[in-house]
């Protein structure tokens, strides 16, 4: 029996042609990847009015009161943006037919779960381990490979993971109760590591964790926003942090903050001293 410790060592030995690949496995891939092109492509995209165990672990209260309470307020997302979510979809299932065809257990795929009422869906069960697949950059894969999740976790991915391995402490095809761990794909370059973390301290108070964010969102909205950051080490102004400046409720959020198109992107001003000398989008614009 093989177990999570050579998974990534038995992926890539698939990848070069060296056995495991077989019709089983190239079906698996060509219904997964159908199943979420149906998903994604089958209809508008929802508007989440609820918590998920996906979003726990979501850093900014104020976002997250923003996706239960007041979905209308959210910029509709670009097209660009909702392919880039199926790329993660075929990544996440190509993942996982390799992990198969390599000879390891995958098991409890997209296996409901419900932690104290908030329900939500893992990606699989490996080898008796709660699997998390992410596609990433090839910046974000450092903080897998070295193993730095923990310091730096602005998506909340830490939550995310110990919230589905709670949820499956009393399944059975979960063995190992207290450990998590995210396969990570360089998207850009193709490289493949394994993060595990022990979650002993967040399962000990996921009960209360849980409860503090349910009161939270129906609760009036928090008064904290992520603070603005300088614009640059020599400027005055200030801009909205790298998280709300893609977060879909920043008009809602930040009505303040003013549009500059740079050459490298817009970016959003909040306390503008000098003003830019490059084109400013105003309401009505496009």
């Amino acid at each position: 029996m093989k177990t999570l410790e050579t998974l990534v060592e038995d992926i890539n030995c698939v990848i070069k042609g060296q056995g495991g690949w077989d019709a089983t496995v190239t079906k698996f891939l060509a219904d997964s990847v159908a199943e979420v092109a149906d998903s994604r492509f089958g209809s508008p995209p929802e508007s989440r009015g609820y918590l998920s165990l996906s979003s726990l672990g979501t850093p900014c209260s104020r976002k997250l009161w923003y996706r239960v309470n007041k979905t209308d307020l959210a910029e509709p997302l670009a097209s660009n943006t909702l392919l880039k979510f199926f790329f993660g979809d075929i990544i996440e299932a190509l993942a996982l037919s390799l992990a198969k065809a390599a000879g390891h257990s995958v098991v409890g795929m997209q296996g409901r779960l419900n932690v104290h009422g908030i329900k939500g869906h893992r990606d699989a069960v490996i080898d008796g381990v709660t699997v998390d697949v992410k596609s990433t950059s090839s910046m974000a894969f450092k903080k897998f490979k070295e193993g730095k999740l923990r310091e730096d976790d602005p998506f909340g991915y830490i939550s995310q993971l110990s919230s589905y391995v709670y949820g499956g402490k009393d399944d059975p095809l979960v063995t190992d109760k207290r450990r998590g761990a995210f396969l990570a794909i360089d998207k850009q370059n193709g490289h493949i590591c394994l993060d595990v973390y022990d979650f002993d301290e967040e399962l000990k108070t996921k009960e209360e964790d849980v409860k503090s964010v349910v009161a939270m969102v129906s609760g009036p909205i928090p008064e904290y926003r992520i603070p603005p950051v300088p614009q640059s080490k020599t400027s005055k102004n200030t801009k909205l942090d790298t998280q709300c400046s893609y977060c879909e409720f920043r008009k809602a959020c930040w009505p303040e903050a003013r549009t500059f198109l740079y050459s490298n992107g817009p970016v959003f001003l909040v306390d503008v001293v000098d003003e830019p000398r490059v084109f400013e989008v105003k309401d009505g614009n496009s």
